[in-house]
């Protein structure tokens, strides 16, 4: 229902909007008002959706009214019987100016422009409390793993992203991190890259999973969800930083880079097929050596398929030339750098998939 408050100080007036917004069937009429200055009280009390306002009213005007009015506030719609205040109401942003008397077709137009309003913003608003809450479960700063420099960095392409990345610390020495991307973008990728991040942490911190026994059993869940519709691309590794190795599984994720001191680089591609892509995948597990000056880098496709303003990708070879570039920087440094990178190639066009970049370098 649109709540709606009708301000106008003359009584039959307010008694033709009530029919006519009756007949509408979805407009709640909570408050009346035959003044501007009663008007106020009624409008704070109510906090309507809709306002439906007289110009020419005693003591204070209609339109000066709505410029006084709080954000955030009710769409405004101007009934009045002279024309010659439209430029006013343009003025306070109205959504629009009927003249008096007020016809059913007309007031049909208006309420429809006003149901397509409330619907976009009633969409922004739950994008926003959606970021919100994801961005809550995204870590503030990663941990210090000793031996390492860890760091990541993410640019989302829109408020809910479908891009994840975790680490935290296991038993002992033992760490675990985790980056992947969720097919598709906005509020469903995003709902599907926090449940996995959930799951993730849940199975390596309760039940204690290995890399390869967690892969599968959070691709079991993934599809069991969602039938095969939506999946997600993840690396997950177990860092030991005593014995300076990783084992990790990549579910079909870009490969990871891998480079040291001879400047040789290498990928670490995927041992598995994507989480929730098939009903039951087999995931592979492989264990490699970190050793000083070494450095890892893990990141979404958005990385390499941004594209520049003449279609052109980024690509793995200018990712792979810029990592040799900094690779002797901090970890934080080259996470920046690389989305900096990527920011640039775009242009003029940053509204495409999002970035994630995790780095983690041993010392």
């Amino acid at each position: 229902m649109i709540r709606a408050v009708l301000v106008d100080d003359e009584p039959p007036a307010r008694n033709r909007m009530r029919q006519l917004l009756d007949a509408a069937g979805d407009v709640s009429i909570v408050g009346e008002a035959g003044s501007a200055i009663e008007a106020r009280e009624v409008i704070r009390r109510t906090r309507p959706d809709l306002l439906f306002l007289d110009v020419e009213m005693p003591e204070v005007r209609g339109t000066a009214l709505a410029a006084e009015l709080p954000e955030p506030r009710p769409f405004i719609v101007f009934a009045t019987a002279f024309d010659s205040y439209a430029l006013e109401a343009i003025a306070v942003d109205a959504t629009d100016y009927l003249l008096k008397p007020v016809s059913r077709v007309k007031l049909a137009v208006t309420l429809d422009r006003v149901r397509a309003r409330l619907a976009k913003l009633s969409v922004e608003r739950d994008v926003a409390v959606a970021s919100a809450v994801q961005a809550q479960m995204w870590p503030g700063s990663l941990p210090a793993i000793p031996g390492f420099d860890c760091a990541a960095a993410s640019l989302p392409a829109r408020g809910v992203g479908g891009d994840f990345y975790d680490v935290f610390a296991l038993d002992g020495s033992s760490w675990a991190l985790l980056l992947g991307d969720a097919s598709g973008k906005g509020v469903a990728a995003g709902l599907v890259a926090s449940a996995v991040q959930a799951r993730v942490n849940t199975a390596a911190r309760l039940a204690r999973l290995e890399p390869a026994a967690l892969m599968a059993a959070v691709d079991r869940d993934v599809y069991a969800t969602t039938d095969g519709a939506r999946y997600a691309t993840a690396v997950y590794g177990t860092l030991n930083a005593d014995q300076g190795t990783l084992t990790y599984v990549n579910a079909g994720h870009p490969s990871m880079l891998m480079t040291g001191g001879s400047e040789s680089m290498h990928g670490l591609p995927a041992t598995g097929p994507a989480l929730g892509l098939v009903e039951a995948g087999t995931f592979a597990s492989r264990t490699i050596e970190l050793s000083s000056g070494d450095v890892l880098l893990a990141y979404t496709d958005g990385v390499n398929d941004a594209q520049d303003d003449h279609g052109e990708e980024y690509g793995d070879r200018l990712l792979s030339d810029l990592l040799r570039t900094i690779r002797h920087q901090p970890a934080s440094h080259i996470c920046k750098t690389i989305l900096d990178a990527v920011r640039a190639h775009r242009g003029s066009r940053q509204d495409q998939d999002d970035v994630t970049v995790m780095v983690l370098k041993a010392r």
